[in-house]
Protein backbone atom coordinates (compact mmCIF):
# COMPACT_ATOMS: atom_id res chain seq x y z
CA UNK A 1 0.00 0.00 0.00
CA UNK A 2 2.86 2.35 0.86
CA UNK A 3 4.51 1.60 -2.52
CA UNK A 4 1.25 2.40 -4.30
CA UNK A 5 0.98 5.74 -2.47
CA UNK A 6 4.55 6.61 -3.46
CA UNK A 7 3.83 5.68 -7.06
CA UNK A 8 0.73 7.88 -7.10
CA UNK A 9 2.71 10.75 -5.56
CA UNK A 10 5.44 10.34 -8.17
CA UNK A 11 2.87 10.41 -10.98
CA UNK A 12 1.28 13.55 -9.52
CA UNK A 13 4.67 15.25 -9.25
CA UNK A 14 5.58 14.32 -12.82
CA UNK A 15 2.25 15.58 -14.15
CA UNK A 16 2.62 18.79 -12.15
CA UNK A 17 6.13 19.32 -13.48
CA UNK A 18 4.96 18.70 -17.05
CA UNK A 19 2.06 21.13 -16.69
CA UNK A 20 4.35 23.73 -15.11
CA UNK A 21 6.80 23.41 -17.99
CA UNK A 22 4.04 23.55 -20.61
CA UNK A 23 2.55 26.70 -19.10
CA UNK A 24 5.83 28.21 -17.88
CA UNK A 25 5.41 31.41 -19.88
CA UNK A 26 1.87 31.93 -18.63
CA UNK A 27 2.99 31.30 -15.05
CA UNK A 28 5.82 33.80 -15.46
CA UNK A 29 3.40 36.39 -16.88
CA UNK A 30 0.98 35.80 -13.98
CA UNK A 31 3.70 36.20 -11.35
CA UNK A 32 5.14 39.25 -13.09
CA UNK A 33 1.68 40.77 -13.33
CA UNK A 34 1.19 40.36 -9.59
CA UNK A 35 4.59 41.83 -8.75
CA UNK A 36 4.70 44.59 -11.40
CA UNK A 37 1.13 45.28 -12.59
CA UNK A 38 1.84 48.75 -14.02
CA UNK A 39 4.86 47.57 -16.04
CA UNK A 40 2.95 44.61 -17.45
CA UNK A 41 -0.01 46.80 -18.41
CA UNK A 42 2.34 49.11 -20.34
CA UNK A 43 3.61 46.14 -22.37
CA UNK A 44 0.12 45.34 -23.69
CA UNK A 45 -1.08 47.29 -26.72
CA UNK A 46 -4.43 47.59 -28.50
CA UNK A 47 -4.87 49.04 -32.00
CA UNK A 48 -6.98 52.12 -32.67
CA UNK A 49 -7.28 54.84 -35.28
CA UNK A 50 -5.90 57.37 -32.80
CA UNK A 51 -2.76 55.40 -31.98
CA UNK A 52 -2.19 54.59 -35.65
CA UNK A 53 -2.20 58.31 -36.41
CA UNK A 54 0.19 59.02 -33.54
CA UNK A 55 2.50 56.20 -34.70
CA UNK A 56 2.62 57.64 -38.22
CA UNK A 57 3.44 61.07 -36.80
CA UNK A 58 6.26 59.54 -34.78
CA UNK A 59 7.60 57.80 -37.90
CA UNK A 60 7.62 61.11 -39.77
CA UNK A 61 10.45 62.18 -37.44
CA UNK A 62 12.72 59.59 -39.08
CA UNK A 63 12.62 61.61 -42.27
CA UNK A 64 14.28 64.57 -40.54
CA UNK A 65 18.06 65.00 -40.71
CA UNK A 66 19.87 63.72 -37.65
CA UNK A 67 17.05 61.48 -36.39
CA UNK A 68 18.10 57.84 -36.57
CA UNK A 69 15.57 56.19 -34.27
CA UNK A 70 12.32 56.65 -32.37
CA UNK A 71 10.44 54.56 -29.80
CA UNK A 72 6.85 53.39 -30.26
CA UNK A 73 4.54 52.28 -27.46
CA UNK A 74 2.78 48.91 -27.39
CA UNK A 75 -0.46 50.59 -28.56
CA UNK A 76 1.29 52.26 -31.48
CA UNK A 77 3.03 49.05 -32.55
CA UNK A 78 -0.21 47.08 -32.32
CA UNK A 79 -1.85 49.62 -34.61
CA UNK A 80 0.96 49.37 -37.18
CA UNK A 81 0.82 45.57 -37.20
CA UNK A 82 -2.95 45.46 -37.68
CA UNK A 83 -2.76 48.11 -40.40
CA UNK A 84 -0.03 46.15 -42.21
CA UNK A 85 -1.58 42.69 -42.20
CA UNK A 86 -4.65 40.72 -43.03
CA UNK A 87 -6.12 39.68 -39.72
CA UNK A 88 -6.39 35.98 -39.04
CA UNK A 89 -9.52 34.46 -40.62
CA UNK A 90 -12.51 35.21 -38.42
CA UNK A 91 -10.56 37.61 -36.19
CA UNK A 92 -11.55 41.16 -35.37
CA UNK A 93 -9.29 44.13 -34.68
CA UNK A 94 -11.57 45.00 -31.77
CA UNK A 95 -10.26 41.96 -29.88
CA UNK A 96 -6.65 42.18 -31.07
CA UNK A 97 -3.82 42.89 -28.63
CA UNK A 98 -0.08 42.40 -28.45
CA UNK A 99 2.23 42.09 -25.47
CA UNK A 100 5.83 43.16 -25.93
CA UNK A 101 8.69 40.95 -24.76
CA UNK A 102 12.41 40.78 -25.45
CA UNK A 103 12.40 40.62 -29.28
CA UNK A 104 9.12 38.72 -29.01
CA UNK A 105 5.40 39.45 -29.01
CA UNK A 106 2.35 37.68 -27.69
CA UNK A 107 -0.66 38.22 -29.94
CA UNK A 108 -4.16 37.61 -28.59
CA UNK A 109 -7.44 37.83 -30.46
CA UNK A 110 -10.92 36.30 -30.55
CA UNK A 111 -11.65 34.18 -33.62
CA UNK A 112 -14.91 33.00 -35.13
CA UNK A 113 -14.91 29.27 -34.36
CA UNK A 114 -16.06 28.54 -37.92
CA UNK A 115 -12.61 29.73 -39.09
CA UNK A 116 -10.77 27.21 -36.88
CA UNK A 117 -9.89 23.96 -38.71
CA UNK A 118 -11.97 21.00 -37.55
CA UNK A 119 -8.96 18.99 -36.38
CA UNK A 120 -7.98 21.84 -34.06
CA UNK A 121 -11.48 21.96 -32.58
CA UNK A 122 -11.27 18.24 -31.87
CA UNK A 123 -8.35 18.95 -29.50
CA UNK A 124 -10.45 21.29 -27.35
CA UNK A 125 -12.59 19.83 -24.55
CA UNK A 126 -16.20 20.85 -24.14
CA UNK A 127 -18.67 22.17 -26.64
CA UNK A 128 -17.71 24.65 -29.34
CA UNK A 129 -18.20 28.35 -28.63
CA UNK A 130 -19.17 31.06 -31.09
CA UNK A 131 -15.82 32.80 -30.55
CA UNK A 132 -12.61 31.24 -29.28
CA UNK A 133 -9.52 32.89 -27.80
CA UNK A 134 -6.45 32.47 -29.98
CA UNK A 135 -2.96 33.28 -28.66
CA UNK A 136 0.12 33.27 -30.89
CA UNK A 137 3.58 33.89 -29.46
CA UNK A 138 6.87 34.21 -31.30
CA UNK A 139 9.89 36.30 -32.27
CA UNK A 140 9.19 39.50 -34.22
CA UNK A 141 12.11 40.64 -36.36
CA UNK A 142 12.70 42.95 -39.35
CA UNK A 143 13.20 41.28 -42.72
CA UNK A 144 13.99 44.37 -44.77
CA UNK A 145 12.84 47.97 -44.94
CA UNK A 146 9.05 48.06 -44.56
CA UNK A 147 8.69 44.39 -43.69
CA UNK A 148 8.49 42.46 -40.41
CA UNK A 149 8.22 38.75 -39.74
CA UNK A 150 6.78 36.81 -36.82
CA UNK A 151 8.37 33.40 -36.28
CA UNK A 152 5.53 31.46 -34.66
CA UNK A 153 6.74 29.43 -31.69
CA UNK A 154 3.58 28.81 -29.67
CA UNK A 155 -0.14 28.69 -30.43
CA UNK A 156 -3.00 28.33 -27.96
CA UNK A 157 -6.71 27.94 -28.61
CA UNK A 158 -8.95 28.43 -25.58
CA UNK A 159 -5.85 28.34 -23.39
CA UNK A 160 -4.83 24.90 -24.68
CA UNK A 161 -1.42 24.70 -26.43
CA UNK A 162 -1.51 23.07 -29.84
CA UNK A 163 0.94 20.22 -30.48
CA UNK A 164 4.31 21.52 -31.68
CA UNK A 165 4.07 19.79 -35.06
CA UNK A 166 0.88 21.72 -35.84
CA UNK A 167 2.29 25.16 -35.14
CA UNK A 168 4.16 25.58 -38.43
CA UNK A 169 1.25 24.17 -40.40
CA UNK A 170 -1.11 26.49 -38.50
CA UNK A 171 0.89 29.53 -39.59
CA UNK A 172 1.00 28.23 -43.16
CA UNK A 173 -2.79 27.84 -43.30
CA UNK A 174 -3.33 31.29 -41.85
CA UNK A 175 -0.95 32.99 -44.27
CA UNK A 176 -1.02 30.80 -47.37
CA UNK A 177 2.75 30.34 -47.23
CA UNK A 178 4.90 27.26 -46.82
CA UNK A 179 4.98 25.41 -43.51
CA UNK A 180 7.88 27.44 -42.11
CA UNK A 181 5.88 28.94 -39.27
CA UNK A 182 6.29 32.59 -40.27
CA UNK A 183 3.75 35.41 -40.58
CA UNK A 184 4.67 38.59 -42.47
CA UNK A 185 3.59 42.17 -41.74
CA UNK A 186 3.96 45.24 -43.93
CA UNK A 187 5.27 48.40 -42.26
CA UNK A 188 5.77 51.93 -43.58
CA UNK A 189 8.78 52.09 -45.92
CA UNK A 190 10.60 54.48 -43.60
CA UNK A 191 11.03 51.64 -41.09
CA UNK A 192 14.50 50.32 -41.84
CA UNK A 193 14.61 48.04 -38.82
CA UNK A 194 13.44 47.73 -35.25
CA UNK A 195 13.99 45.99 -31.94
CA UNK A 196 11.20 44.85 -29.65
CA UNK A 197 11.64 45.38 -25.92
CA UNK A 198 9.15 45.12 -23.05
CA UNK A 199 9.14 48.90 -22.58
CA UNK A 200 8.66 49.79 -26.25
CA UNK A 201 9.76 49.19 -29.83
CA UNK A 202 12.79 51.08 -31.09
CA UNK A 203 12.36 51.90 -34.79
CA UNK A 204 15.46 52.62 -36.88
CA UNK A 205 15.67 54.64 -40.04
CA UNK A 206 16.99 52.72 -43.05
CA UNK A 207 20.77 52.94 -43.20
CA UNK A 208 21.20 53.93 -39.55
CA UNK A 209 23.58 51.98 -37.31
CA UNK A 210 22.10 49.81 -34.54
Amino acid sequence: MRCLARLVLLVVLLVGAAVGWLYRDDLHRWVDGKLHPAAQAARVGHPSATTLTSAMHRLDALRRPGVDSIVLSANQMASLLVDGSRLLPGASSDSFSIELGDRSVRVRTMVDSAAIPARWRMLMPGSARRFEELVVRGTLTPVRAGRAELQVEHVEVRGIPLPADLVARAAAQLTGRGSDGRIEFSLPAVVGGFRVRPDGVTIYREGSTR
